[in-house]
């Protein structure tokens, strides 16, 4: 019978000791997996994002068609530091060739399509992703994983490179109980980390290496996802009880294993002391009986005296054995010291917390075994507990195992009985625990209120939903203090935006799963919905009892106001409101597939403000914004609500009218019609602050159903018709015309003559004499011409704008400039001609270049030109941009003594206050009104006024384009006193100048 109580109490403990290794390898294994799980999770979501942004539209906008390595690259590189685990990025086409990598060992071109990652994904077409298990790359000498993600399109793949090292770093972050192992295997049986290492951690002989164990490999072919089994372990030895967990879908399975010695040690111990008890019970027992029978003889006073004695040693004998009991069930060490600080006993239950074995130290003082550190702080206690008779604790470190351990001791006086109070001390003993994870828990539990404090609000409930407690960053989001939420539920935060079924699946995720997470829209406590990120959690017990739940969210107000704005930013105008380009070519894309389905046309208009520029430069840009929303009101009032109107930039709109009938003529009608009332509209007065304004714009329009009309030729149709539009004079309309393509191809080809005409000599520069009023030359103006080989001479009107729009006017005006000074360096070597001046226009473009001043004064002193005589001609344009730059230039080239003419003054808009301002000797007369002077009363008066303001401006007046002796006498009359037109010589070689009057 005591035999089996004694079993049946060891077998509950040893049941009990083996649950709980059970429970904590268990615990580590799910630890180490959702790490692991955490790795895959984190690179998958930069695949993703690297597959999204590869798509058709993105790719071709982002990296061009097909993608150009040198934009992929700095973006791999990007999302690589991003993910500070991972070794290589790249990108691979669906021929197996890399696009783009983040490492020079693949180059772009470089061809994978021999590589396990690329063949398996080839080979199954069904798979989105896969993962590699732990493998050599011959190319980079070492073990690699490789996690490859097919592209959104399928034409392609997107892959990182992780390094196994990554994963034996973390578990070298974990700290191990004795004899304790963790591991991370791959389905292939080949070891990718572990700890404690065996050997060298990146020697090919571990990482990589195969594991040949029958039981771990039923396992992992089982397909089960966790198991328990004791096993040996075929690297160290050593026999464990191992937890395997695999790693959720991933080809990995984390393995934890506790040392056999050290789980069932204090079983072992309680079993042997148990069993020398009832060995000694037993055998006492049999002492006693035999005792008995000897003497039953005697006389009754005998039996009476050896029942006493018996009964009297069975109590010392239980006094003793309940005392064993309790020494061998503390888990504390004790130390007995005699009087002369000497150890007369030691109980340590695990023997490895002693700096040497307890024999080797029994008799001798503590002076001679412990460090000098440690004696001296068991001295201030010896001394401490003599003076006040009373227990003393202390703290103290001492390396045992070769680590730091933290012991805690309670010192406490023995006194011996019959002695004086002064004598009585009779030795010491100390009761010390090991309070090292004691500690480490304590300080756990310090950074567990820290972090309970944080940035998130956090609230924990009981087991039946009653909030428990919350914290500071709870109440800074919902508005309620902790007391006005303890003991209540927390749908008192319900914004009623969610239905019954929505919070079924949640609480059956939290049941099922353990957690849930997601978007969840609640009520502050002033009534305010907000969007929240909530992680719900639920706490459970040894028993898998609910206990609690966690809640922990954060507020997304914020984040969502940023996305709605980067939303808006991305695809609407920010000044108008309406779609941009980005949004309009989405929706026309949609309309091309919707139209092909129906049959039915739709029409694509591109509208341009006439004279936009003047608007901002007379008015200003303010109210050039004001006047753009202005016309978006107008528009967006015009059209249907189907319909869409968008801002493509500066002042061009785009309409997308859809569903307007399957017959080609009723549908012309019908997009004529509605863009004659955008005319329409567009024409009446608009309120710009004080100023009203009336606008006119010029429509291109195509029809659009034929499938194989692409979205960027649909697009360049539009386009030519607007130009068409802008060519038949503004304020009006114009239809795609197959023809206006030929026209543009011709533009192409003279553009590309023009880049050869200066360097094949092809320019020409022709001078066309100034007069003053006794019909004296007093100075030319250098005019470019162009000799085509082919086409023969082509007009300054044709070649000029075109050199604008390309930038080659800045190549070809400083041409005309150092040819010009040449020439005038020779007429002042010539005494009968150096008081000539020469007028060389100068565009815009070419004014504002950095150098333009420095170009100026080189060419002077290159060719000796005098710079008084050299009068460079600039337009009104010119001088309302960057205002305060272009005077500063005209005043720095005005100090070399160059003078300066305004060009075709009358037709912009200058301020005469900063006209007033700028370094200007003369204003030359737009010929415009020269032309229409005697005819025009309005030219007339503008001519007139031009005269006046130049007298008022002690400024020189020279009339452009004067072609009678009427228009001479009438400008002669009316003040100007010089002269430039076809009346005194048309634009000619320098050889057939007639410069003589």
């Amino acid at each position: 019978m005591l035999f089996g109580s004694l079993g049946g109490f060891l077998f509950d403990q040893y049941q009990r000791d083996m649950q709980a290794a059970r429970e904590r390898t268990a615990a580590r294994a799910d630890l180490v997996a959702e790490w692991v799980a955490s790795i895959f999770s984190a690179s998958d979501f930069s695949l993703a994002a690297v597959s999204q942004l590869m798509q058709p539209p993105q790719r071709q906008r982002l990296f061009g068609d097909p993608p150009d390595p040198e934009w992929v690259e700095p973006f791999l590189a990007q999302q690589l530091d991003r993910l500070g685990f991972v070794d290589e990025i790249s990108l691979v086409d669906a021929e197996g060739r890399v696009v783009g990598s983040s490492s020079s060992l693949h180059p772009p071109g470089f061809d994978v399509s021999g590589l396990p990652f690329y063949r398996t994904l080839r080979d199954a077409p069904e798979r989105a992703e896969w993962i590699s298990p732990i493998h050599w790359s011959a190319l980079e000498q070492r073990h690699v994983v490789v996690h490859a993600r097919r592209l959104s399109d399928g034409q392609g793949l997107a892959l990182v490179e992780l390094d196994p090292g990554v994963f034996g770093e973390a578990l070298e972050l974990l700290s191990l109980t004795r004899g304790e192992s963790i591991a991370i295997l791959d389905t292939e049986m080949q070891l990718v980390a572990r700890r404690p290492r065996v050997g060298d951690e990146h020697s090919p002989a571990v990482l990589g290496v195969s594991i040949d164990e029958p039981r771990t490999r039923a396992f992992i072919a089982s397909g089960a996802a966790s198991a328990t089994l004791q096993a040996t372990s075929p690297l160290d030895g050593g026999e464990r009880l191992y937890t395997f967990r695999r790693v959720g879908d991933l080809p990995f399975v984390v393995v934890v294993g506790e040392a056999r010695e050290v789980l069932l040690g204090d079983w072992l111990h309680r079993l042997w002391i148990r069993v020398l008890i009832a060995l000694t019970v037993m055998g006492l027992g049999w002492l006693a009986l035999r005792h008995y029978l000897n003497r039953l003889r005697l006389e009754e006073e005998v039996r009476r005296q050896a029942l006493e004695r018996e009964l009297a040693r069975r109590e010392v004998q239980a006094r003793e054995s309940r005392l064993q009991a309790l020494v061998g069930s503390i888990r504390d060490m004790i130390f007995v010291f005699d009087g002369e600080g000497r150890f007369s006993y030691i109980h340590a239950p695990d023997p490895d917390e002693l700096m040497t074995e307890a024999a080797a130290v029994l008799q001798r003082p503590y002076r001679e075994v412990l460090p000098p550190a440690m004696t001296a702080q068991l001295d201030g206690a010896f001394a401490e507990m003599r003076r006040s008779g009373e227990p003393v604790e202390y703290d103290y470190t001492l390396h045992v195992g070769g680590k730091p351990r933290q012991f805690h001791s309670v010192l406490s006086p023995l006194l011996s009985t019959g002695e004086a109070p002064a004598e009585a001390f009779g030795g010491a003993l100390a009761v010390v625990r090991d309070v090292t994870e004691e500690r480490a828990t304590e300080a756990q539990l310090r950074i567990a209120a820290t972090a309970f404090e944080t940035h998130l609000g956090m609230l924990i409930t009981d087991g039946e939903g009653r909030i428990l407690k919350v914290n500071d960053t709870f109440t800074r989001i919902t508005g309620y203090s902790e007391a006005e939420v303890l003991g209540r539920n927390p749908r008192l935060l319900s914004s009623g935006l969610h239905d019954e079924a929505f919070y079924r699946r949640l609480w059956r995720s939290v049941v099922s799963r353990g957690s849930w997470q997601g978007e969840v829209w609640n009520r502050r406590k002033n009534g305010e919905v907000f969007p929240e990120w909530l992680t719900l959690s639920a706490v459970r017990n040894a028993a898998g009892t609910t206990t609690h739940f966690v809640a922990t969210f954060s507020d997304l107000t914020e984040r969502k106001a940023a996305e709605q704005e980067i939303h808006q930013l991305a695809f609407f105008d920010p000044l108008t409101g309406l779609p941009n380009r980005r949004l309009m070519l989405d929706r026309l894309e949609v309309a091309l597939k919707d139209s092909y389905r129906s049959g039915e046309f739709g029409a694509l208009m591109f509208l341009d403000l006439d004279h936009f520029k003047q608007v901002n430069d007379t008015l200003g840009h303010h109210a050039g914004d004001q006047l753009l929303q202005a016309v978006a009101q107008r528009l967006e009032g015009v059209l249907r609500d189907t319909d869409t109107v968008a801002r493509l930039g500066s002042d061009e709109f785009a309409i997308l009218l859809h569903d307007l009938g399957t017959e080609l003529e009723e549908v012309a009608v019908i997009a004529e019609r509605v863009a004659h009332k955008l005319l329409a509209v567009m024409q009446a007065p608009m309120s710009l602050g004080e100023e009203r304004l009336g606008v006119s714009v010029s429509v291109g329009v195509t029809l659009y159903r034929d499938h194989e009309t692409t979205l960027d030729e649909i697009l360049q149709q539009a386009d030519l018709a607007l130009f068409q539009a802008k060519a038949a004079g503004r304020n009006t309309l114009a239809f795609f015309d197959p023809e206006m393509q030929v026209r543009l191809q011709a533009r192409a080809r003279l553009e590309a003559d023009l880049r050869q005409a200066l360097p094949n000599g092809e320019l020409r520069l022709h001078y066309q004499p100034q007069v003053d009023e006794r019909g004296v030359v007093i100075g030319v103006e250098a005019l470019v011409r162009w000799q085509h080989p082919v086409r023969g001479q082509v007009s300054p009107g044709e070649f000029i704008p075109l050199a604008e729009e390309n930038r080659l006017i800045v190549a070809i005006g400083h041409w005309v400039l150092e040819t010009a000074c040449r020439q005038l360096a020779a007429w002042a070597a010539d005494p009968a001609r150096s008081t000539l001046s020469l007028s060389v226009n100068v565009s815009p473009r070419q004014f504002r270049e950095p150098d333009f001043v420095d170009r100026v004064l080189e060419t002077l002193e290159a060719t000796g030109a005098p710079a008084s005589r050299l009068k460079l001609e600039v337009t009104e344009s010119l001088l309302l941009e960057a205002r305060d730059e272009a005077r500063s230039r005209m005043l720095e080239l005005r100090a070399r003594g160059v003078r300066f003419a305004l060009d075709d003054f009358g037709i912009g808009y200058s301020s005469l206050a900063y006209l007033k301002r700028l370094p200007l000797d003369q204003l030359k007369i737009d010929q415009s009104f020269v032309r229409d002077l005697l005819e025009d009363e309005a030219s007339e008066a503008i001519v007139a006024s031009t005269i006046a303001l130049a007298q008022s401006l002690k400024l020189e007046v020279v009339a452009e384009g004067v072609e009678t002796e009427a228009q001479r006498a009438w400008l002669l009359a009316h003040g100007c006193r010089a002269f430039q037109g076809y009346l005194f010589g048309r634009p000619v070689a320098v050889e057939a100048l007639e410069l003589d009057a």
